[in-house]
C-alpha cells in the first residue's frame, strides 16, 4: 500500500503546478532584491562582497522558507478542492496517503527554496557581479526549505481550505520577524527564527542580537518540536476529518 501510494505521488510531480509557481515566486522574490543594493556596490572589493555573504544567505533562506511553507499546504489544499485526495482515499488507506504526502513536501519545498537562492544570486550578478557561493548555506537553505515545506503541509491540512491558507501559512512563520521587533528573546522560539538558527544562519540580519540567538543544538530541538507538532497536528485532522 505504501509503495502505491509513494508511486502515485511521486507521479502528481509532473503536473505539479503549485510546485512551479511556488519557484517562479522564490526566484522573483529573490530577484527583486536587486531593488535594495546601493549601487556603489558595484564597484565594491571582493572582501566587502564576501561580508554579504553572512546577511544575504539568511535573507534569501527566509524568502525560501515561506514560501517553502506555502507550497506545503497549498500542495495538500489545492488536491482537496480538486477532488484528488477523495479519489486517492478510494484506493489507498488514509495513513498511506499521509505518510506519502510527507517526503513529497519535502521535497517540494527544498526545490522552492533553491529558485529563492538561484534568484537572489542572480540579482547579485545582475547588480554588482555577484558573491562567492557559500555552498553549506545552499545545502542549509534547502533543509530549511524542506522543513518548511512539512510545517505548510501540517497546517494546509489543519486549515482545510485553500484561501485561507494563503494568508495563515506565511504569518504562522512570518510573525516571527514582527515579534521580533518588541520581543527578541521570545521570538527566537518561534519556528522561522528557530529554524534559521537551526541551520546556523546570521539571524543577526534580521535584527536579532547574538545575545538573543539560541544555541544551534538547542534551536535543532525547537524546530524539530514545532514541525512534529504541525505533523501530528495534521495527521490527526486527516484521519478523523471527512474529506470530499
Amino acid at each position: 500500500m505504501i509503495g502505491q501510494a509513494l508511486r502515485a505521488q511521486a507521479r502528481s510531480f509532473l503536473g505539479d503546478r503549485v510546485l512551479v509557481w511556488m519557484a517562479v515566486a522564490g526566484f522573483v522574490m529573490s530577484l527583486s532584491l536587486a531593488t535594495s543594493i546601493p549601487p556603489d556596490l558595484a564597484d565594491a572589493t571582493a572582501e566587502v562582497r564576501e561580508s554579504l555573504i553572512a546577511p544575504y544567505s539568511a535573507v534569501l533562506a527566509m524568502y525560501g522558507g515561506v514560501l517553502a511553507a506555502v507550497y506545503g499546504s497549498f500542495r495538500y489544499t489545492v488536491d482537496r478542492r480538486d477532488g484528488v485526495i477523495a479519489q486517492r482515499l478510494m484506493l489507498q488507506p488514509r495513513w498511506a496517503t499521509l505518510v506519502a504526502r510527507v517526503p513529497a513536501s519535502g521535497i517540494g519545498g527544498a526545490i522552492v527554496a533553491l529558485a529563492a537562492v538561484i534568484g537572489g544570486h542572480t540579482a547579485l550578478r545582475l547588480t554588482m557581479g555577484g558573491i562567492p557561493v557559500d555552498w553549506v548555506a545552499v545545502g542549509a537553505t534547502l533543509s530549511l526549505g524542506a522543513a518548511s515545506g512539512l510545517w505548510g503541509l501540517g497546517w494546509g491540512i489543519v486549515v482545510r481550505a485553500h484561501l485561507v491558507a494563503l494568508f495563515v501559512t506565511p504569518l504562522s512563520l512570518g510573525s516571527a520577524v514582527l515579534v521580533a521587533m518588541i520581543w527578541k528573546a521570545g521570538a527566537v522560539y518561534l519556528p522561522l527564527l528557530a529554524m534559521l538558527e537551526a541551520f546556523r544562519f546570521d539571524v543577526a540580519a534580521l535584527g536579532i542580537p547574538a545575545g538573543h540567538a539560541l544555541d544551534s543544538s538547542f534551536a535543532v530541538l525547537v524546530t524539530a518540536g514545532w514541525v512534529v507538532v504541525a505533523l501530528v497536528a495534521g495527521g490527526v485532522s486527516f484521519l478523523k476529518s471527512d474529506v470530499r
